[in-house]
């Protein structure tokens, strides 16, 4: 384990990403973001863990003072972590070991496929030691 996980959140210099979570409700935990990820000059991801409603994703991008709210983790089999918006429209974002990508069109052709790698992301950890 990091030391930096061992502090709370998983910085991964080469991605220029970090990553921290929280089981606060919204929009707590924004303020103290914005400063590591100001102090980091990275993007971050905050996921927020609900134990009846289940895991979201807050992602703010690096520069920015905008937060992106209420993303899904979505994964295709073998594939690479994306966070999609649970509403029907928004930003989608790819999560790999090169950064934190922002796409206009969906990862998935059809709802059966956009449910298919929610429940593959929740099933397969997605972030044992890996994006």
């Amino acid at each position: 384990m990091s030391a930096n996980t061992a502090d709370g959140f998983y910085a991964d210099r080469e991605a220029s990403v970090v990553v921290t979570a929280t089981s606060c409700d919204r929009p707590l935990f924004f303020p103290e973001c914005e400063a590591l990820a100001q102090f980091l000059q990275m993007d971050l991801v905050l996921m927020r863990f609900d134990p009846l409603l289940g895991a979201s994703f807050d992602v703010l991008m690096a520069g920015s003072q905008n937060w992106l709210c209420d993303f899904l983790a979505w994964r295709r089999e073998g594939g690479d972590l994306w966070l999609v918006p649970a509403q029907a429209s928004g930003p989608y974002f790819c999560l790999n070991e090169s950064g934190l990508e922002a796409f206009e069109g969906a990862p998935y052709a059809n709802g059966s496929e956009r449910y298919t790698g929610i429940i593959r992301a929740v099933e397969a950890r997605s972030f044992e030691g890996r994006f």
